[in-house]
């Protein structure tokens, strides 16, 4: 073959190699081309036909699917609204409804979600949640069995700053106390909280998602109020022994760790009713400051929360608590130590008169003091205390009238009217020897056993 006849062969192979790529290119061209029309008309279509997508095919979606996954449940979604472009999906309320629990919420709105992670089933949920932030109003959840519910008037949550604020909250009785009270056979503690707000910080958001560990960095609770009304009319209960602190953390499975716990301006107010339908008696705390520190369930030998509180004693004195709990004991152990200043004693009788029948009608005291260790349920310490001018009468248990002569002889015999400095510089202090009952829980025992320190104090 002649030179000009190759050359012609080599074009002729090199333009059919051409028209092949051309012809590659052309319907590659054609696909990118169409995917490109379809993605734009979608993305008109959703801005345009969103809102009926989402509150059609989406929400029907969104609650059959739920169902299947919890049989016996049923959730109902409001008006559904989403913004392209902020991300935003906007609920207008949504009822959750359980065989033992019934949840309703206001306005819901979620931003910052990976909706194409999570629409095509490619990530975690934390992943898909790693960004996102929640704003919700007017929470009302409701336990009929347990006749409780609370209620939270707004509540933050952001992933990435990891924080959770809740505001407004409060746990309350579903019925009136005759009614909560009437539907327990032994006795028991109705309860009313409410938190004007509680901050949570450094709350890791992905391993609560991933079901691995609860931590967060601090929580802290402004001006909350906590009401605890005991029915003492009833018997206790003889059967499953209250939870102590480290029986409590014990029986939380997963990783627990907080690093501070803090209450400010905080107010507690426990009360008893010996009687149906009587008034109780009110023992209260008031400016209540709190910090707690080590809050886990893991740790070594030595781990320990450890509690500081303070507080005003019916408006009359400053009491200071400080405890030392250890959370790995193999038995009931805690330390615990405190003071109270000086306080006008007769303040006490609005709780005493009602529980004990006994009526404080004078005396002062000066300072008291208190340390006591706990080792296997046994309370031993030493109660300080310096009082003058006490005068206690007993009252009559139904009437409420003193008795008279009998409560002279028992200021007479049995009742240390003073416990000040004497001529020789001492004065009387108490053993505290007290063993834990099946039926205290952890607070009842810490009073109880200081109560006994007290009791040796003022009697001869």
């Amino acid at each position: 073959m002649s030179n000009r006849g190759l050359l012609k062969d080599r074009v002729h192979k090199g333009a059919v190699k051409l028209g092949r790529r051309l012809s590659l290119r052309k319907p590659a061209a054609y696909v990118g081309a169409s995917l490109g029309a379809l993605v734009l008309v979608v993305a008109v279509f959703i801005l345009v036909f969103g809102d009926a997508i989402l509150n059609r095919y989406g929400k029907e979606k969104a609650e059959r699917a739920f169902a299947e996954a919890y049989p016996g449940s049923v959730l109902r979604i409001g008006e559904l609204d989403y913004s392209v472009g902020a991300n935003r999906l906007v609920a207008q309320s949504a009822t959750l409804s359980a065989t033992d629990a019934t949840l309703k919420v206001g306005r819901i709105s979620l931003t910052g979600v990976r909706w194409a992670q999570f629409l095509w089933g490619t990530a975690a949920l934390a992943d898909v949640l790693a960004k996102a932030s929640l704003d919700a109003t007017n929470l009302d959840i409701e336990f009929p069995l347990a006749r409780y519910g609370i209620r939270c008037a707004r509540l933050r949550a952001s992933g990435p700053g990891s924080e959770l604020t809740a505001e407004g909250t409060e746990l309350r009785s579903l019925v009136g106390d005759e009614a909560f009270f009437a539907a327990h056979d032994f006795r028991t503690t109705r309860f009313h909280v409410v938190v004007p707000e509680c901050r949570v910080s450094g709350l890791a958001y992905g391993e609560l998602l991933q079901g691995k560990s609860y931590r967060a960095k601090s929580i802290h609770f402004s001006r909350p109020s906590f009401e605890a009304l005991v029915n003492s009319d009833k018997p206790p209960a003889f059967g499953k022994r209250p939870l102590m602190v480290h029986e409590a953390l014990a029986s939380i499975r997963r990783p627990l760790q907080v690093d501070s716990l803090s209450v400010t301006n905080g107010h507690i107010s426990y009360c008893e009713r010996p009687v149906v339908g009587a008034a109780p008696g009110i023992l209260t705390f008031g400016a209540v400051s709190l910090s707690v520190e080590g809050i886990a369930n893991r740790g070594g030998a030595t781990a320990a929360v450890q509690l500081r509180a303070q507080g005003d004693l019916m408006n009359a004195g400053t009491m200071k608590v400080q405890m030392s709990i250890p959370i790995t004991s193999p038995d009931f152990s805690l330390h615990y130590s405190g003071s109270l200043g000086a306080m006008d004693l007769s303040r006490l009788s609005a709780f005493l008169d009602i529980v004990d029948h006994i009526r404080i009608k004078s005396g002062s005291a000066q300072e008291a003091a208190f340390e006591i260790d706990v080792t296997a349920g046994r309370a031993r310490g030493r109660v300080h205390a310096v009082y003058k001018d006490l005068t206690i009468a007993v009252l009559d248990n139904q009437t409420g009238a003193e008795k008279g002569f009998a409560s002279f002889l028992a200021n007479l015999f049995k009742i240390r009217n003073s416990n000040a400095t004497n001529v020789s510089g001492a004065t009387k202090e108490s053993q505290v020897n007290y063993t834990r009952k099946p039926q205290d829980t952890f607070l009842g025992f810490a009073w109880a056993a200081l109560r006994s320190g007290v009791l040796d104090v003022i009697g001869h």
